[in-house]
């Protein structure tokens, strides 16, 4: 079945072969396991999505795997590979046989046959046992068998339980690498068996200027750079697509909310429950709410700055004139209660609370009414 695995398309080829943005304390400590051959086992990588935790893994993937890697340069970060021979060349197209990404479409494809890719809600028993038989098999070229869990918060209980039974007593020649939002939404007695990177947000300058190096002019890298709020694969991303998905979605969550603050009670209410089905549904549509929140906690957090006249370091700035008529509406204690609501309401989702309680809260007892 691990055959069947599709190559990554252009657009996912094109980010690979970028270097990495940002992480180098995370990228220094995996390259500095490898060099003293002191990996874990199982490593965890969160973060918010397009943070760069798929990137970071790939990278390290590369760099483990490199049969012609760099020599070592001292006070020099990062990892070390040439990015040429065939272990790269066939990781980054998805083709390694040492390296297997297991994820929700992956086992859409598995489950309904090559060509299809409808994403299922979680992964499922029968997807940790599968892997489970391959793990114990040696690597065919590579030092080990790398398996890059995408979506491993989706793992039904029997799942994650199956899983956890493959780190206990993980195999000698393989790695496993975790790729979820938060090691909050994993079972601590998962997290406790790895070694977990939560990735951090990344500088705008440092994200602004890479996109300038890869042909952006200076205000499509300003403006990219600002609605990533630090997470270099939004900008990538935003950058090669054009059709431009990732900033729809941003003018989509701004204008749901100039919705709701004109709304009344019922409309608000009506609004939770679309989001309680959305986070019911697994997969991509709860990360449209995770997506949502993050883009409306940097909506308001740009409230504040133009309130306090820092409006030039707001992240939104192609929309400074909708900021300024509504912080001419609203009070400062509206905006930084907000602040602190929206906060409260990622914690809660991160935590496993109903969404009807964290949003419905939210919006009913807490968002302004302009």
């Amino acid at each position: 079945m691990w055959e069947d695995s599709e190559p990554a398309d252009d657009s996912q080829e094109e980010l690979f072969q970028d270097r990495l943005i940002g992480h180098e304390w995370a990228a220094g400590l995996l390259q500095r396991s490898i060099d003293s051959r002191k990996l874990s086992h199982a490593y965890v990588f969160s973060g918010p999505n397009g943070i760069g935790k798929s990137f970071l893994a790939h990278h390290f993937v590369m760099a483990l795997s490199c049969q012609n890697p760099p020599p070592k340069i001292e006070g020099q970060l990062g990892f070390r590979f040439c990015g040429e021979c065939r272990a790269c060349r066939m990781i980054r197209e998805d083709k390694y046989p040492d390296v297997s990404v297991i994820s929700l479409e992956w086992q859409a494809r598995m489950e309904s046959g090559p060509g299809s890719s409808s994403a299922n809600a979680n992964l499922k028993i029968d997807t940790i046992r599968a892997m489970q038989l391959e793990v114990s098999r040696a690597p065919l070229e590579a030092p080990r068998r790398v398996f890059i869990v995408e979506d491993a918060a989706t793992m039904q209980i029997a799942a994650a339980n199956a899983f956890l039974k493959t780190l206990e007593e993980p195999p000698a020649r393989a790695l496993i690498i975790l790729i979820c939002d938060s090691d909050r939404s994993l079972l601590p007695t998962i997290v406790s068996r790895c070694q977990v990177f939560d990735l951090r947000s990344v500088p705008t300058e440092t994200i602004e200027k890479a996109l300038e190096t890869r042909g952006a002019d200076q205000p499509t890298a300003h403006k990219l750079a600002a609605l990533s709020v630090g997470r270099p694969g939004y900008a990538l991303r935003a950058f090669y697509d054009k059709t431009h998905q990732d900033v729809d979605d941003r003018d989509e969550a701004i204008q749901e909310m100039e919705t709701l603050l004109k709304a009344d009670q019922a409309v608000r209410l009506a609004f939770s429950e679309e989001l309680n089905t959305r986070w019911a549904g697994q997969g991509e549509r709860r990360a449209s709410v995770v997506t949502m929140l993050n883009l409306w906690l940097g909506w308001w957090r740009d409230l504040l700055l133009v309130y306090n006249g820092q409006g030039r370091y707001a992240t939104n700035q192609d929309k400074l004139d909708t900021l300024q008529a509504q912080v001419d509406r609203l009070h400062l204690g509206q905006i930084k209660e907000m602040l602190q609501w929206l906060t409260r309401a990622q914690s809660e989702l991160d935590s496993n609370l109903s969404p009807r309680l964290a949003l419905g809260d939210l919006f009913v007892n807490h968002l302004p009414r302009l």
